[in-house]
């Protein structure tokens, strides 16, 4: 499966996709600020007309890494 690494341009867009995206599908928050949603999630943000970038495309080993990552640095 074919992941997305995405940033939100403003936190109004933000929200409105959020609330979209999580009633349709999985969506992983990293403390970056940044957001890990599955392929057909960029499509629906696109088909929804909602301002994003895409990061970078991702695998599940990517998503596992940095989630074993961000748990083992303090808070």
């Amino acid at each position: 499966m074919k992941l997305a690494k995405i940033r939100f341009e403003s936190d109004d867009a933000c929200g409105r996709a959020l609330k979209g995206l999580a009633t349709r599908m999985t969506v992983t928050v990293l403390a970056d600020e940044s957001f890990i949603v599955p392929e057909s999630g960029v499509e629906w943000l696109r088909s929804e007309g909602l301002p994003f970038q895409v990061l970078e495309w991702v695998n599940q080993d990517y998503v596992v890494q940095t989630l074993r990552d961000n748990l083992a640095h303090s808070v």
